[in-house]
């Protein structure tokens, strides 16, 4: 009898959470700028697209937990210098990356505005592809801390905002593959940056949402000397390092949740 009284609570609590979760699809379109502090500087601009899946629990208050994943790509002008010579150039950068967030969610119960905590913890990675020869791959641990407004209506408008920061911060620069004799990492420092999002549900099953995402590192520290003959300022052995770097998207989010 103890077993079952178990299972059937088991069951319950099961079919509970079950009954106040939430799949959903999204698609979206974005205006991406990289930039780098560097002398003379450099900048990424260009269009980014994403898509992605969603779960949230949405139980009417207190904790509850959800999941965000995007698989993003996008083709955006680069404006910089060869590394070489350090002679402005122009060209194109290709971007490959996929973001996974785990979030915690506080409900307000009783709230007419439908307030919510959210404290998230995000794993991005991307690639950076600079020439045929020549990318950086970027794994970044983040946290968020933000407040949403979703009266969870079947039309209305929902909105959030809050700060992000990034804790860890790990690039391959594949020196090696551009005449290097070593390849240390590089680890730009996080620094606090900010997003924010409004978006309005035409039904129960269809929304759109306008965002702002950002990231901010700070400058890495030298890497252990390295040579490359290629280069007259590495001939005899110097440092590298990551300058301090921003990233700002402005996008459009489609979503569409199961019912």
């Amino acid at each position: 009898m103890k077993s079952l009284s178990a299972a059937c609570f088991a069951g319950a609590l099961v079919f509970s959470v079950c009954a106040h979760a939430g799949w959903s699809i999204t698609a979206d379109a974005e205006r991406f700028r990289w930039a780098e502090s560097a002398n003379p500087s450099v900048t990424e601009t260009g269009p980014m697209f994403g898509i992605g899946a969603r779960f949230a629990q949405d139980l009417p208050a207190g904790w509850q937990f959800g999941w965000r994943g995007r698989l993003y790509f996008g083709s955006v002008d680069y404006s910089g210098a060869l590394l070489s010579t350090n002679e402005p150039i122009t060209g194109t950068t290709e971007y490959k990356g996929l973001s996974n967030e785990g979030q915690a969610v506080y409900r307000f119960p009783g709230n007419p505005y439908g307030l919510e905590f959210v404290s998230g913890l995000i794993w991005d990675y991307w690639n950076r592809q600079l020439t045929p020869s020549q990318r950086e791959q970027y794994w970044v641990g983040s946290l968020r801390l933000g407040l949403n407004a979703d009266r969870r209506v079947p039309i209305g408008w929902f909105g959030g905002a809050g700060v992000k920061y990034p804790f860890y911060t790990n690039e391959d620069a594949h020196l090696a593959d551009i005449g290097f004799n070593s390849n240390p990492r590089l680890k730009p420092k996080g620094a606090l940056s900010t997003y924010a999002e409004a978006g309005y549900r035409f039904s129960p099953s269809w929304s759109l949402t306008g965002y702002y995402d950002s990231y901010r590192f700070k400058e890495s520290n030298l890497t252990p000397t390295v040579f490359n003959p290629d280069i007259p300022d590495c001939a005899a052995g110097c440092g590298i390092f990551q300058p301090t770097s921003k990233v700002d998207s402005i996008g459009l989010r489609l979503q569409y949740n199961f019912q």
